[in-house]
Parts: structure tokens; sequence; C-alpha cells
């Protein structure tokens, strides 16, 4: 490992025989990434929303349904980047378990090389990255 690596180099060094993605598998990965970030953005935004009237209102029950939609939108955006579904529970922080996940390194997903959070696609295999 570089640590003057540039940050968008990879953070894993090169595999020898890895083959590159075709374009069919690329369309196929860069649909299910888009799928992750629209189920994201459908409970995020609510669950945030949810948690905000229900801290105003003073009304446990809102605020704990914008919790549980937060942390699942949190899970979809954690598959985005190649991560357990797991690190959705980051979500019970909100906006820090947010910041924590995004600046995790990211996972490519088919070929499970490491990236810089900055990265948009794998440098081993060429698939698109999450964002």
């Amino acid at each position: 490992m570089n640590p003057y690596a540039p940050p968008t180099a990879s953070i894993e060094p090169h595999a020898a025989g890895v083959a590159q993605i075709s374009p069919e598998q690329r369309l196929e990965i860069q649909k299910k990434l888009s799928r992750y970030s629209n189920l994201s953005l459908l409970c995020g935004v609510p669950g945030f929303l949810l948690q905000s009237v229900g801290r105003a209102m003073d009304n446990a029950a809102i605020s704990l349904l914008g919790v549980a939609l937060f942390i699942t939108a949190l899970v979809y955006y954690a598959k985005m980047r190649g991560r357990s579904g797991a690190w959705g529970i980051v979500g019970v922080v909100t906006c820090v378990g947010l910041a924590l996940l995004y600046f995790l390194p990211k996972h490519c997903l088919n070929c499970a090389a490491k990236h810089s959070y900055r990265t948009k696609g794998c440098d081993r295999c060429g698939a698109p990255l999450g964002s």
C-alpha cells in the first residue's frame, strides 16, 4: 500500500489475471447501483424528515419510525458502496453515520477490490463503483 498514492488510486495493488468486465456486466452493475441509490434516497429523505418532525412534536413514535427508515436507507447506501448492509446501523447516529459511511473505502461489487471514497470506477476490473 502506497501512502503517497493519489486519492483516486486503488488501495489494493492490481491483481494479475483479473478480467475486465463486459459491457453487459457493466450495465447490470450500474442498474444495481442505481436501484440501491434510489431505494436509499426513497427511505432516507422521509426518515430524516420524520425524525425532525417527531423531535419537534415531542413524539417518540414518529421519531423511531424516522430512525428505522434512515437505518434502512443507510443499509442500501452501504450495499451501494460494496459494504455489508449491517453498516446501516450507523444510521442511529444520523448525519455522523452517513458521513462515516461516505468516507470509508468503497468495495467493488464485481471483484471486491478496495478503492478510495472518491474513485468512480474499479481499476482492477473496470466495474462502476457506487457514489
